[in-house]
């Protein structure tokens, strides 16, 4: 019987925590004092930082990765690419047929009096808040990293990073926690789903073909 990479675990293991801590923060505070909380830690330092997090899910990284498993890993190419458009459906059904009319934090707060800070030279979004699409993104694809790189601190490492994404995406305030959290488990079960059936399955399969 064969076990999943090392570095699949310790992703996942990480990946766990983060939702664990994501969940008791948005059910322990309001969503003002959760958005207020990040909000107040804002340096030049940071948003420099945290756009560059946000960067990382945009369209180009996820292509590049593509683009290397096509001349490393060529029979992971469709698998990385199915997950990829399996989170960015799902992302979009609920952005707009299931959760249309949630609002992003700038437009759920206009009418608060409260200073926000907002990061200089970022268009803030206004609407289709649920789910983080950088956030689904992220994991997604760092999934997928983790998979090409084998060792667990790699894993641990990379599902830091998608983290940090997660993060960026509430201290530029385009999310809150939660929209981060379930855009955190679309893009993690998309890829797993696409890994079990394309790559695990037949691994094991060829591990014992009598099975």
């Amino acid at each position: 019987m064969i076990q999943l990479p090392a570095s699949i675990r310790s992703f996942i293991r990480t990946w766990l925590f983060f939702e664990v801590l994501v969940w008791i923060y948005v059910l322990a505070f309001s969503r003002f004092d959760q958005m207020r909380w990040i909000n107040e830690w804002h340096q030049p330092v940071l948003d420099l930082i945290f756009k560059f997090f946000t960067s990382l899910a945009e369209v180009f990284l996820p292509l590049l990765f593509a683009l290397f498993l096509y001349f490393q890993k060529r029979k992971w190419v469709l698998p990385y690419l199915g997950s990829y458009l399996l989170s960015t459906l799902i992302t979009q059904a609920l952005k707009h047929l299931v959760f249309a009319g949630n609002l992003r934090p700038f437009a759920y707060f206009r009418n608060e009096s409260y200073d926000w800070y907002m990061v200089p030279g970022v268009f803030i979004n206004e609407f289709n808040s649920m789910p983080s699409g950088h956030t689904a993104a992220a994991w997604f694809m760092f999934f997928w990293m983790a998979l090409a790189a084998k060792s667990a601190r790699w894993g641990v490492f990379l599902a830091c990073l998608a983290a940090g994404v997660a993060l960026s995406r509430v201290y530029l305030f385009q999310h809150f926690p939660i929209d981060t959290a379930v855009g955190a488990i679309i893009g993690v079960l998309s890829s797993a789903i696409l890994y079990y059936l394309t790559i695990f399955k037949k691994s094991a399969h060829e591990s014992n073909p009598s099975a």
